[in-house]
């Protein structure tokens, strides 16, 4: 009798864990980015600038939400390149702008094909470039943190997404104590993929 009551007291747990599955999902991201703040502008709007960003987050989904709400980690960056003309030289400059922190989703329709809104907050680094001037370093070059809040809307496509992100411009420490606003909207493509724990 308490073999049949163990394997009935199983059999009844397996239930309640499989009615209520756990959702776990990874993405991935890549594209284009375009700087945004004071950090990145040239004398009389001279040059150009542009980059390269990435994105992985893990999220978990609620099941009480029907799994269309989202939390979990997100670690983002962002290579940036701008050249123009700042102090009668030419500069060419390279920066790396990102952001690790937490990150919530949300999907608007429980189906392959749905649109969604996100946002991730948390600390936002900025490296950015030495300042040199007839081969003389002018200013060091160095890492600098600050809050970042990053909102996000997309599609997702099966496991296929299509995403805009901003990273809201925020004041970093520059150059010495010159504090300049910096931030970046990227435009991804990117996969979702998921399983049940």
């Amino acid at each position: 009798m308490k073999k049949i009551s163990l394997l009935f007291a199983l059999l009844s747990l397996l239930f309640v864990f499989s009615a209520n599955a756990q959702r776990i999902s990874i993405g991935g991201f890549v594209g284009y980015a375009s700087p945004q703040g004071d950090a990145f502008t040239y004398d009389e709007g001279s040059g150009g600038k542009g980059g390269f960003g990435y994105s992985v987050d893990i999220l978990y989904h609620l099941p009480q939400f029907d799994n269309k709400l989202a939390v979990g980690l997100v670690y983002n960056d962002a290579l940036l390149v701008g050249g123009g003309s700042s102090d009668n030289n030419f500069d060419l400059d390279m920066y790396l702008l990102g952001i690790r922190g937490i990150k919530g989703l949300y999907r608007f329709f429980d189906s392959k094909v749905s649109p969604y809104g996100a946002i991730s907050a948390g600390a936002s680094r900025l490296e950015v470039p030495e300042v040199t001037s007839d081969g003389q370093v002018i200013a060091e070059g160095g890492s600098t943190y600050a809050f970042g809040v990053a909102p996000e809307i997309g599609v997702e496509l099966g496991g296929f997404t299509i995403s805009a992100m901003y990273l809201l411009p925020m004041k970093y420490e520059t150059w010495g104590d010159q504090k300049e606003s910096a931030g970046s909207i990227q435009f991804s493509i990117g996969w979702r993929g998921g399983f049940d724990l």
